[in-house]
């Protein structure tokens, strides 16, 4: 399970990243929706060792994260430990529409748009009605419209000196609660710290953590997710096996 957020009905999404799947359970645990064949995978043979079709229509190829819009319930999927795109489906499961594409090593310096140098690796919908996208090993965040369309790229470039960065910057994103969400939470798993950047200009006003097992510490800090008091939780995969909750305060 990688990415497991909620809807507006309450329902519960679960990118099942190995088996290639996006399921929907209702809150008492019954499944209601999948997207895509267990182990069957938008691959040339259908394996996740085939090569990355970046095509189909039914399948995925090892998702990451799903976004619902509290709109329409359309799902925005990273489909991007195997494919390299942003997969749009219906709230029934209907195929709609696609963008992105894998990026030659150019194309990555450059910060072209809708190319993803690796891993597409969270998406998440802001109040302003953009969809963000973790293009992981660019170490920057890639904000388009509903459509597809390109808006902007948010840079944070506290990585490598070039790119891409094997590791990356970008893992996750949240937002502060607040109706205008001033303030980005980035997940930097390359550091092991939670960056706090101004929504509107990308700038990092500041940051916590370090790597580490003790509390406050990260190891393979990875999702994270804002409730409703504000506060933030980061979840540590690999063999950091745990969450840890956090109240923002101000200085």
């Amino acid at each position: 399970i990688h990415g497991c957020p909620f809807d507006t009905e309450h329902n519960v999404w679960v990118a099942s990243n190995g088996d290639g799947i996006v399921q929907k359970y209702s809150h008492d645990g019954k499944l209601l929706m999948q997207i895509g064949t267990r182990g069957v995978v938008d691959s040339s043979d259908g394996t996740g060792k085939g090569k990355p079709l970046n095509s189909a229509h039914d399948k995925l190829f090892h998702p990451a994260n799903v976004a619902v819009d509290p709109g329409n319930g359309d799902l925005y999927i990273s489909d991007g430990y195997g494919n390299r795109r942003i997969a749009v489906f219906d709230k029934n499961g209907k195929f709609l529409r696609q963008w992105g594409s894998q990026a030659t090593k150019e194309q990555t310096q450059a910060g072209d748009p809708g190319v993803f140098a690796q891993i597409v690796h969270c998406v998440t919908l802001g109040n302003d009605g953009l969809v963000y996208v973790c293009d992981r090993q660019s170490d920057r965040i890639q904000v388009f419209d509903k459509q597809g369309k390109f808006v902007r790229n948010i840079w944070l470039r506290t990585g490598t000196p070039e790119l891409p960065d094997p590791r990356g910057t970008v893992w996750w994103v949240s937002f502060s609660r607040d109706p205008q969400q001033k303030y980005m939470f980035v997940m930097d798993g390359r550091a092991e710290q939670v960056r706090i950047l101004d929504h509107e200009t990308g700038k990092i006003l500041s940051s916590f953590g370090r790597p580490g097992h003790q509390i406050g510490n990260f190891t393979h800090g990875h999702t994270m997710a804002v409730d409703s008091k504000g506060n933030l939780y980061i979840a540590e995969t690999d063999i950091g096996r745990r969450v840890q909750r956090f109240n923002l305060v101000s200085k």
